[in-house]
Formats: C-alpha cells, structure tokens, sequence
C-alpha cells in the first residue's frame, strides 16, 4: 500500500473497493428489507408471468433502501426473464424495457419539476440523442403524444420507475394517465407499469384520489433502520469495502450510533460516513480508524449537508439569507425585519436587474423569512423593553449557518456571490 510519489497518492490505504461505498452501488443481497423485499416482489411477480403489470408506491425517508431494493429487483427480474425466455419459443417469450427517471433532474429554473417535464425526460429517455426534444417550445399534450408514440414503438412490457416522484408536485396529468394508458386508449402494443419513490409520505396524501387509484395500487413503507440494522449493513459493506485492519467493531458501533441518531437511521449517511472517516484516516497515514476520523467527517458531512439543504431553497429565502450573510459581514445582526428588507432589497435587484423583478413587501418577505426560521436556518430574538419601550423581533444566522456557507450554497446553484451595498458597506 502506499509508495507513489504523486501528491494524490497517501502512505497508506484503507480502502480496497470504493464502489462498494458509492450511493449508487446495488448490493447482492438487500438486509434488513425482508417485508418489503416480499411485498415488492408481489407487485413484479405478473410481469414475470407474461401478465398485466401492477404499480406500486414505495415511500420512507431518504437512505433506508427504496433505490437499492428497486435496483436489486431490477436486476433481479432482467435475469430471470433472460433466463426463463432462454427455453421459450420466441413467441412466448416475455419483453421488458425499464426506463428509470429521476424527477429531480428535470427541474426548471424556479427549482419546480411538471409532469410535461417529466415526459420530456423520458420521450429522450427513449430517443437517440440527436433525435431529443428541448423541454419549452411544444404544447403538453404534444410531449405527452410523443411520449405514447416512442413508448408503443417498444414491444411487451415497459416498467417505468419515477425517483423521487414527489418532486412533481401538483402537476400530477402523467401519475394519472401512465398508469391507465393502455386502458385510456393511449397505448395499443404495450402494457405498462409505474413504480413511483419518494422521502415524502405526505405527498401520497394530497394526491386526488384519482392518482391515488392508479400509482398507489400496493404501497410498500421503508422504515428507518434501527441501530442494530446499520450496524449490519455497515458491517457487510466494510468487509467489501476496507482492508481488514482499516476498522474495529467499536468504529462500525460508533458510525451506526451517529447515523441513527442524526440521520434517522439512514444507511447512505452510514455509509458516508464510514468512508469520509476512512479518507482521513488515510489522509493523516494511520492504517486504522479511529474516533477521531470519525468525529472528523461526522461534522464534514453535516457542513456539506446544510450547504445542500440551503441550494434547495427558493430564490426568495437565497436572497434573504444573503442579505443576512451581508448584514452579518458588517456586524449588523442581529437586524430588524425592516433592516433585512432593506438589505434583501438590494439584492433582489442586483440579481434582476435583467429582468426588473422587484422585491417583495416587507410583509411578503416576512412570510419566507419565517419559513427560514421554521427550518432551523435563522434564530429569532424577542426585544421586549417594557410598556414604555415596546416589542419587536430581531434576526440572525442560526448556530448552524453562517455566510461563508450560504456563499457555497450560491455557488452549488451556480449563482455569482454579487458584491451588494449593504449600509453603506460594501462587502
């Protein structure tokens, strides 16, 4: 291990397979997901058969396993019909195309995905790519007829897998037509199924009852992992993925502890954290992790996942937690609400100068800057000076947020960090 004079390379290394570390690495076998393994099986079962397809709805928080059980029963259904047709005459044999969509990326400028989008995606999806259409320039129902034209082209069954399907939002046309296609006359040649995922339950609830027929024929629920099911995981990803002497049963103990307790057992923060503690070990040249790297990437990780969560903000709070990262600059938090629209002001305009977008109402304002508050990003303090001398509320970052990391959540949106006049003060 070791020996390269390359600035890259390090005295020693812990890490024997990092893919077995990677998110979108699909294990052999799936732990800890037997009842939901069962019942996702069920619902794949008839296309196996030759049979009409079921949709099904899978939801539980981020990082217990929905992707990697869709995965592993993909893979798993591709085999076994490619083995079963093997022995069947060619017209018995059973077709299936899997096309996978991951709704988050097909979101527009103001960070919202449609269903039009949607079908964008997987016209191209199907498409050679100097045959794709651009997602602006065709009415709806236009894609949405591209889209049963390129998908009746293919032959027996399509299973269509909608990642992080609640990134649709409202616009829900195609959660009730695809599912129904056939029936609706659509589709002549092929049967399709619809398998949706998402971290947000309460999505499914405020689907129209219609949709909820259709998508949410079998609902399957990922639990979190419990402690002792991260320690399982953890414990057959390290044996893949570290050299033997790299860790202890104390580390794998110690990084499913802080998953669980941080991350609401959520094996791909596990995971991650497993291989940032191993990174610095290598890093420092010591042939073991110890606490200390764990620590270490512990507190790395959730910088990093602040940032993220920031990025996922919408214009409106960017340009409020900006004109706070600039009030911050100057020493001027904690500010009043009027002192933030002042600054937000600025900034909403620095940003939209193109455009003409004005600022909202101090009010307007008031109600995303709340919204902030809500989610952990700003604290709020209440002046309180007496009968004579009144009430008000001031702001300010919270513990968790400052302006260095709201600067990398502009980059990370690929936004410029513009120098705005904050008070007189440029910064």
């Amino acid at each position: 291990m070791g020996g390269s004079d390359s600035i890259f390379a390090d005295d020693v290394e812990l890490i024997k397979n990092a893919e077995v570390l990677e998110e979108d690495y699909t294990p052999e076998t799936i732990l800890c997901r037997d009842a939901a393994l069962d019942d996702f099986t069920d619902v794949l079962k008839p296309i196996y058969k030759g049979r009409p397809p079921q949709n099904a709805f899978l939801y539980g928080d981020t990082g217990v396993g929905k992707t990697a059980a869709t995965k592993h029963l993909r893979d798993k259904l591709v085999d076994d019909l490619e083995t079963k047709n093997a022995d069947l005459p060619a017209d018995e044999q059973v077709t299936l195309n899997v096309i996978w969509i991951n709704c988050e990326n097909f979101t527009t400028g103001d960070h919202k995905t449609s269903s039009y989008q949607v079908a964008v995606g997987i016209v191209n999806r199907l498409r050679d790519k100097g045959n794709r259409i651009t997602g602006t320039g065709y009415a709806p129902q236009d894609v949405y007829d591209i889209m049963y034209s390129e998908l009746d082209d293919l032959d027996g069954t399509v299973l269509i897998v909608l990642d992080e399907v609640d990134k649709i939002g409202k616009d829900d046309t195609l959660l009730y037509e695809l599912p129904r296609s056939r029936d609706m006359g659509y589709l002549e040649t092929v049967r399709v199924g619809v398998i949706g995922i998402s971290n947000d339950y309460t999505f499914r609830k405020n689907l129209s009852p219609k949709v909820k027929d259709s998508l949410c024929e079998t609902e399957i629920k990922f639990p979190p992992y419990d402690a002792v099911e991260l320690r399982q995981i953890l414990q057959s990803r390290a044996e893949l993925a570290l050299y033997d002497d790299a860790y202890t049963d104390e580390t794998i103990q110690l990084v499913s502890a802080l998953a669980y307790q941080e991350a609401s057992g959520s094996a791909r923060r596990a995971i991650r954290l497993l291989r940032g503690s191993a990174e610095i070990a290598e890093g420092e040249g010591v042939e073991q992790i110890a606490e200390t790297h764990v620590r270490q990437a512990d507190k790395k990780i959730e910088y990093g996942n602040i940032v993220e969560s920031i990025a996922d903000q919408d214009d409106e709070k960017l340009y409020i937690l900006k004109a706070l990262a600039h009030l911050d600059l100057v020493d001027k938090t904690p500010a009043r609400t009027r002192t933030i629209h002042r600054a937000y002001s600025r900034v909403v305009r620095a940003y939209n100068e193109d455009s003409g977008s004005e600022p909202l109402t101090q009010r307007g304002m008031f109600n995303h800057l709340s919204k902030l508050v809500m989610f952990g990003f700003v604290h709020t303090i209440d002046r309180n000076k007496g009968a004579g001398g009144g009430q008000w509320n001031e702001h300010e970052f919270s513990d968790d947020v400052d302006p260095a990391k709201v600067k990398e959540a502009y980059d990370e949106r690929g936004l410029d960090w513009k120098r705005i006049k904050t008070r007189g003060v440029d910064k």
